[in-house]
């Protein structure tokens, strides 16, 4: 608080509150998308463009959030693979597979397109809501495993989202400890949607029987910057 009503902030007859608000959005914890400026390998980020183009001083003078600071709208579809497996979550340290996902194409009707938002549910924030809170660095965590990048590239998606961080902990690979990112911003140029509520999401599409919407996700416009915490929104 840097304002606030008890009197002693400013004087004995404050007139209003006020706050400060910093947040370091990255992990596993915070809804966020992340940049193409995020990830590196051996030294490169996307389109192979050097690693130090990401600076201390001047921030992600590269593919910086500012690049969809109009925001994204454009088709949404949702993979709900407890629906699929007809299972409460996934366990954590497994991945979801490409298999999942075709097979949730044909079960709910759709196919994943070119320009897509692709939102895969696993069912961790349910897991959550009824064993309480895990340390996804300690417990580990699940994700779409490094099988689904083939599909992703085919199918040509913008954007893929989860209730996770995006890749399976602990890794299966003694180098690419997160494939998802790894591979999939570096090498394809997708960009990610970490840690969304899917619950409701995931609930209203089972009530309609339709797993295809409108999908808003409209980052902050902050300068030079990796990422950005994000509130999207699905629209039937």
């Amino acid at each position: 608080m840097i304002e606030s009503g008890e009197g002693w902030s400013h004087g004995a007859n404050p007139r209003a509150s006020s706050d400060f608000i910093g947040v370091a959005f990255h992990g596993h914890f915070v809804t966020h998308m992340d940049s193409l400026a995020h990830f590196f390998w051996e030294g490169k980020l996307y389109n192979g463009r050097p690693a130090h183009l990401i600076s201390t001083r001047l921030g992600a003078t590269a593919e910086s959030i500012e690049l969809v600071k109009n925001g994204v709208v454009t088709r949404g579809v949702l993979v709900d693979v407890p629906m699929v497996r007809q299972t409460d979550w996934v366990e954590r340290g497994q991945g979801v597979t490409r298999e999942d996902i075709e097979a949730a194409e044909a079960r709910c009707g759709f196919r994943v397109e070119e320009g897509d938002v692709l939102l895969v549910r696993t069912g961790q924030l349910r897991r959550r809501e009824v064993e309480g809170a895990a340390d996804p660095n300690v417990a580990g965590s699940t994700a779409c495993g490094a099988s689904c990048l083939p599909l992703f590239h085919q199918r040509g998606i913008a954007v893929i989202g989860s209730d996770t961080g995006n890749d399976v902990m602990p890794s299966p690979y003694a180098r690419v400890t997160n494939p998802i990112h790894q591979v999939g911003i570096v090498a394809m140029g997708l960009w990610i949607l970490d840690n969304a509520n899917l619950e409701d999401l995931a609930q209203a599409c089972l009530e309609r029987n339709r797993w295809e919407f409108l999908i808003n996700i409209n980052p902050l416009r902050m300068h030079n910057a990796t990422g950005s915490p994000v509130n999207p929104v699905a629209v039937f």
